[in-house]
């Protein structure tokens, strides 16, 4: 008896210092058909580079606060800029896309010297259907490419 080959589905990578966005994330984009990796800092996101997986999209956030306790052993996570390191994100990942998310506007972070400049961006709060929308506008033909994207009810990331 043979084995079948299955294609290997599209991965992302999201990086956020909040578990409520990796989740809603997580749920919108693997109903979408993506197998989704997800990473709470920098140190969690250069661990998921062993997982041998080809990321076609980063979604990162700006703010990266460390997290609140750590496990004994557990590297210490400094803040971070998330469009400051995504140069160093995207050598790890080259074929990825990046796409920002904030709760700032593109303005406010403009006004404090964080350009995201010509990257993609969305604004905190979003809804599943704004990401998917956002994640399709970037990668056409791979969002739902197992059927259509599944109604994921009224989850919404709110501060």
């Amino acid at each position: 008896m043979g084995t079948m080959n299955t294609p290997q589905k599209p991965t992302v990578l999201v990086i956020d210092d909040d578990p409520q966005i990796l989740l809603l994330c997580s749920r919108s984009l693997e109903r979408s058909g993506f197998t989704v990796l997800t990473a709470s800092g920098l140190a969690s996101a250069k661990e998921a580079t062993t997982q041998r997986r080809q990321v076609v999209l980063l979604i990162v956030d700006v703010l990266l606060r460390p997290p609140a306790f750590r496990l004994p052993g557990q590297e210490v996570e400094k803040a971070a800029n998330g469009i400051e390191v995504l140069p160093s994100l995207q050598r790890l990942f080259p074929h990825a896309l990046p796409l920002i998310i904030s709760a700032y506007t593109k303005d406010e972070l403009i006004a404090q010297g964080h350009d995201p400049g010509h990257t993609a961006f969305l604004q905190k709060p979003f809804d599943p259907s704004a990401l998917r929308r956002t994640v399709e506008a970037l990668l056409p033909g791979l969002a739902g490419q197992e059927g259509e994207p599944a109604d994921v009810g009224n989850d919404m990331w709110v501060d």
